[in-house]
This record gives structure tokens, sequence and C-alpha cells, in this order.
């Protein structure tokens, strides 16, 4: 109080009267945010119990309803019009670091939880419009799509997850990585850092040198997927190595036993 009272030149009985109100008005916006809080976590922790996810068991599901544009992979099943939106349901775990989700929809929220905690992602069946009562369903092209759609932003590891073909998976994520490489916007034969799991671009990070404790060495990281190497080095050269090469846990003394082999 002193220090206001003599930044500002008031008294510091007027300094106490202006901020006892603002004092007491911000330990009620935090009681608030403390209470609101509490009440969060409560409630995720009952629906953890609930309706815990099968694959990272710690986030729950997640029942939704969303408008989707009909692809040229979904193909109309009645004699309905239909048009380019349909609106039926989905379920996806809350942890959005996990790939848990239904890759296809539901006609009902309870049907989208159903298959959704029995694990039955790829569940495949028709669909209905909640709207306005159009059947579709997913042509072999469209099971693709979905798959290919999920490879922009997870590793063909963690597709496999959801119950995909494992071999179907990796031909279409090694079908990413050559339509990439052969993108007029990427040289064709720049092979640099591209990423082991996903075919994208990895990048160079800075990494602690357990030494000094500064960030002077490397390591090398995929923005998309997220897979980078395990240790640092202290050169970039041995950090792209190891993650173009995907031995992601290579070590520095990996390096030094290869050199003394050559010598």
């Amino acid at each position: 109080m002193e220090s206001v009272s003599r930044q500002t030149g008031l008294p510091v009985a007027v300094v106490e009267q202006i901020y006892e109100p603002i004092r007491k008005e911000k330990e009620a916006a935090a009681a608030v945010a403390s209470a609101e809080r509490s009440m969060w976590q409560a409630e995720n922790r009952i629906l953890r119990e609930q309706r815990p996810c099968p694959l990272c068991r710690t986030g729950h599901a997640e029942s939704f309803d969303s408008d989707v544009y009909i692809a040229s992979g979904v193909r109309k099943k009645n004699g309905k019009r239909g048009g380019f939106w349909c609106h039926p349901y989905y379920c996806e775990c809350s942890n959005r670091r996990c790939i848990a989700r239904n890759l296809y929809p539901s006609d009902s929220e309870v049907e989208a939880l159903e298959r959704f905690l029995a694990g039955d992602f790829l569940h495949k069946n028709d669909f209905i419009d909640s709207q306005d009562g159009t059947r579709y369903g997913y042509t072999k092209y469209g099971d693709e799509q979905l798959l290919v759609d999920l490879l922009r932003e997870w590793s063909p590891e963690q597709v496999k997850r959801l119950g995909a073909d494992p071999q179907l998976v990796d031909t279409l994520a090694l079908q990413r990585t050559l339509d990439r490489m052969g993108s007029k916007s990427v040289d064709v034969f720049d092979t640099t850092l591209l990423c082991p799991k996903c075919g994208m671009r990895g990048e160079y990070r800075k990494a602690v040198n357990p030494q000094t404790h500064a960030k002077t060495w490397w390591r090398v990281g995929c923005p998309h997927c997220k897979t980078r190497t395990r240790n640092a080095f202290p050169y970039k050269k041995w950090a792209g190595q190891a993650f173009e090469t995907g031995d992601l846990n290579r070590t520095i003394e990996w390096y030094k036993q290869s050199a003394d082999a050559h010598n």
C-alpha cells in the first residue's frame, strides 16, 4: 500500500479504500474459477469411469452430431433427393492426443456411443441423415479416403490401432509420400528429412546439451505425426541421418563406434 501511495501521491487510507473492493472482486472471481474447475474435473472423472476410451484410458467418449459434406466416396441408397450435406452422429475420445474415433457415422447418438465403447471404430453400414431421412453408404473409394484423411494428421501406426487393414494403411501412406514427392511444389529428388512414419517433412529442433545444459544440440521431429528422434546429437547431420533412416533410438555411441570401425 505504501509503495502505491508513494507512486500515486494519494494517502494510504485512500489507497486502501480503493483497493479493498478490487481485492474482494478478485477473490470472488478466483473462488468461482476454482469451483468451476473442480466441477469440470469431477465431471470428467465420472465420465472416464462411465465411458472410458478403449485406447488411451485417459479420455472418455464424446458423442456429437455434425454436418458432413457428401463426398464422392458416399453413395445415396434410397429414392430421396438428398443434398450436398448430411447430419449423422459420431463419437471420439475427449483426449485430443488420442486417435480413437468412429470412422463411420451412426444413425443415433446411442449407436455411436455403443460402437466407440466396444472399440468397433471401423463398423461400416449405411447411415441416415437425421434431418431429411436420406440413407447413404460408403463405397470402397470412400473407405480409402477416410483413411487418407486420417493419415494427414496421424502416423500409420496410430491409424492401424483403429483396426484398419495394416497392408492397406501402409499402401496408402506410401502413395501419399510418392504423391508429395511428385508434387510440383516439392523437388522430386529431395528426400531430406522425410518422416519415416508419415512421409511428411521433418524439422530440426534445438536440444539441450547434457554437459552445458544449453540448447546447442539437435534432434529432428515431424510436426505432423509427432515422430522424433529419441536422443539429441551435437551435429545436425547426425540427427538428420537418424531420422531419415528411421533409427529413432540411435545414440551418439552408434556414430562413435562407426567412426572407430572405419579407422
